[in-house]
């Protein structure tokens, strides 16, 4: 079993966007399919997760839900895709769009998202501290 090491990862992806509530398991059910494939194409770890919470602990902080205009309707989600490099990256995503499965569930992703809505990315190199 190939087991994730996070110092192996020095490029992470980020992908932040807004879900309508009734729409949580149909899109659960794309990032597991994702999780699969990108697994599949070589990337090191994939993980998803919902914000729990839309406190925000102090001054001078605010809360993501609100900085990405979610309602009370909307869940706030963020996926992390980790890579070895940026080549490794290029790499995987050369082999993602030759898989018609990336393209499908793009998509239904897409469509799942509130009218207007797009995904935020971006790529986050790991600092040294």
């Amino acid at each position: 079993m190939n087991r994730y090491n996070s110092t192996d990862a020095s490029l992470v992806s980020h992908i932040l966007y807004r879900v309508p509530r009734k729409n949580h398991d149909a899109m659960l059910k794309i990032c597991k399919e994702a999780s699969d494939m990108f697994k599949q194409h070589g990337v090191l770890h994939y993980d998803a997760f919902k914000l729990s919470n839309t406190d925000v602990p102090m001054e001078g902080f605010a809360n993501i839900a609100s900085t990405v205009s979610a309602n009370q309707d909307e869940e706030v989600w963020l996926e992390s895709v980790y890579y070895k490099d940026n080549q490794h990256m290029k790499e995987v995503m050369a082999k993602m769009e030759k898989d018609e499965r990336a393209g499908e569930m793009m998509k239904q992703s897409m469509d799942l998202l509130p009218p207007g809505a797009k995904f935020i990315v971006g790529d986050f190199e790991r600092l040294k501290v």
